[in-house]
C-alpha cells in the first residue's frame, strides 16, 4: 500500500480491469495477426542506439518540464520545491506503468500530500485539469498537423479545420471559466447529478485565474506535446523509418486519446493497436510500426521506471528525515 494508495481493487475497478485485459489481449491479435516476427526481431535487434539516446534525453526533458508545469498549477495554492514535484511527478509515471486502473495518478497525489497540507482534492483536481488541457492541445496539434500533410482526402482536410477550431474553443473556454466561477457555480446548482465532479474540477480551474499562470500553463504544454513528437522522429530514425514531425503528432495525439480507455498498465495492447492502424495510411508496415511502438515505449518507460524508483526511494522516508 505505497502512499496509503490501496493495491486491493473494490468490485468497480476489478470488472474494468477484467475489461482491459480481455482489450488489450484482442488488440495485440489484431496488432500481431500476419506480423512476420523474424523481421521485427531484426528490427529491433538493429536498432541504432544514438538516435535511441538522444529520445531518452528528450523523454527526460519531456518529464522535468511536465512536472514545471504541474508545479505551476499546485502553487496557486502553496509554494512547492520544484524537485519535490518532479519526483512525485515521476512516481504517478512509473505506478500508471505497473499498475492497473491509473493508480499512479493517486500515488502522486499522496507523495505529495504526505509532504506538504495541500487538500487531497485539490491536488486530484489539478491532475485532472492537466489532462483536459492534454487532451485538447491533442485534438488541436491533430487537426494542424494533417492540415499540412499533403494527399489526404479533402474530407478530412475539412474536419481537421472544424477539430481545429472547436479544440481552439475548447481550451480558451478552459481558461475562461476561472473568470465565470459565480455563473458556472450557479449553472451547477441546476445540475445536481454532476455537481460534485464539475465542483472538483472548478477547484482545479481556480489555480488558472492568474493570467500569468494560464500563460505558462499553455506554453509548457504547447512545447511538451512537439518534444514528445521528435522523441517518436528519433526513435523511428533508429530503425532506419522515415517519420515526418507532423506524423510523429498525429500517432502520439492518438495514443494520448486512447488513454482514456480501460487499458492495461503501461498502456499494453492499445498502444501497439493504435501505432498500427494510424501509420498504416501513411505507408508504415506493420512490422515496422510494431517496431516503433515497442521502442518507443520501452524509451519512455525505461526513463520513468529509473526516476519514478529514485522517487520513490525519495518521497517514501519520513517527513522528519527530509534534508
Amino acid at each position: 500500500m505505497p502512499f496509503g494508495v490501496p493495491i486491493r481493487l473494490d468490485r468497480k475497478s476489478k470488472i474494468t480491469l477484467a475489461v482491459a485485459i480481455v482489450l488489450a489481449a484482442v488488440l495485440l491479435y489484431f496488432s500481431f495477426r500476419g506480423i512476420d516476427f523474424a523481421e521485427l526481431g531484426r528490427m529491433l535487434a538493429g536498432a541504432r542506439l544514438a538516435p535511441l539516446g538522444w529520445a531518452g534525453l528528450l523523454s527526460c526533458v519531456a518529464l522535468w518540464l511536465r512536472s514545471v508545469r504541474w508545479r505551476v498549477l499546485l502553487n496557486s495554492g502553496a509554494e512547492l520545491q520544484l524537485g519535490t514535484v518532479f519526483w512525485a511527478n515521476a512516481l504517478g509515471y512509473l505506478g500508471n506503468n505497473v499498475l492497473p486502473a491509473r493508480m499512479g495518478e493517486l500515488m502522486r497525489v499522496e507523495a505529495l500530500k504526505r509532504r506538504h497540507e495541500i487538500s487531497r482534492s485539490y491536488l486530484l483536481a489539478t491532475a485532472l485539469i492537466e489532462r483536459v488541457m492534454d487532451a485538447g492541445v491533442l485534438v488541436l496539434f491533430t487537426a494542424v498537423a494533417l492540415l499540412t500533410i499533403p494527399g489526404l482526402p479533402d474530407w478530412l482536410h475539412r474536419a481537421s479545420r472544424t477539430f481545429s477550431v472547436l479544440s481552439g474553443i475548447g481550451i480558451l473556454t478552459l481558461f475562461l471559466l476561472p473568470h465565470a466561477e459565480r455563473q458556472v457555480e450557479g449553472l451547477l446548482k441546476k445540475a445536481p447529478a454532476v455537481a460534485g465532479v464539475a465542483a472538483r474540477f472548478l477547484d482545479g480551474l481556480r489555480s488558472l485565474h492568474s493570467w500569468w499562470r494560464s500563460t505558462q500553463f499553455l506554453l509548457l504544454t504547447l512545447v511538451i506535446w512537439p518534444l514528445d513528437s521528435f522523441t517518436g522522429v528519433l526513435v523511428a530514425d533508429s530503425i532506419g523509418l522515415h517519420l515526418e514531425l507532423q506524423t510523429s503528432m498525429v500517432v502520439l495525439a492518438a495514443l494520448g486519446l486512447s488513454s482514456a480507455v480501460p487499458s492495461t498498465p503501461g498502456y499494453v495492447g492499445v498502444f501497439q493497436f493504435v501505432a498500427v492502424q494510424v501509420l498504416k495510411p501513411f505507408g508504415v508496415e506493420n512490422s515496422a510500426a510494431l517496431a516503433w511502438i515497442l521502442l518507443y515505449q520501452a524509451t519512455n518507460y525505461i526513463t520513468q521506471a529509473g526516476f519514478g524508483l529514485v522517487g520513490f526511494g525519495i518521497l517514501s522516508k519520513p517527513v522528519d528525515q527530509k534534508s
